[in-house]
C-alpha cells in the first residue's frame, strides 16, 4: 500500500492505517521523518484501541523518543495492548 492511500484511509479513521502511517513518519519511510506526524497518528490510532500503535506510543513514552518521557502512561499503553493478546 503506498503512503497516499495510507493518507487517505488515516484522515478516514483507519487505525491500523494511522499505525502505519505513524511508521512511515517515525522511520522517514517514504516520506520526510517528523516524529511529531508520528506520535500524533499513534495517539490517534491508539485511543481507537489498535494495540501495535498503543504499544508503540508506549514505546515512545517508556523511552522518552519524541514525546515527554513518562512511564505511567507507558505503562498504561502496554497494559491495554497486552489486554487484547
Amino acid at each position: 500500500m503506498d503512503v497516499i492511500e495510507l493518507r487517505r484511509m488515516a484522515d478516514q479513521g483507519d487505525a491500523d492505517a494511522q499505525n502505519m502511517l505513524g511508521r512511515c513518519y517515525y522511520g522517514g519511510h517514504n516520506v520526510p521523518q517528523d516524529y511529531a506526524k508520528a506520535v500524533d497518528l499513534f495517539r490517534r490510532a491508539a485511543d481507537q484501541g489498535d494495540a501495535d500503535a498503543q504499544l508503540a506510543l508506549g514505546l515512545r513514552h517508556y523511552r522518552g523518543e519524541c514525546t515527554s518521557q513518562d512511564d505511567a502512561e507507558a505503562a498504561v499503553l502496554f497494559r491495554r495492548a497486552a489486554d487484547q493478546g
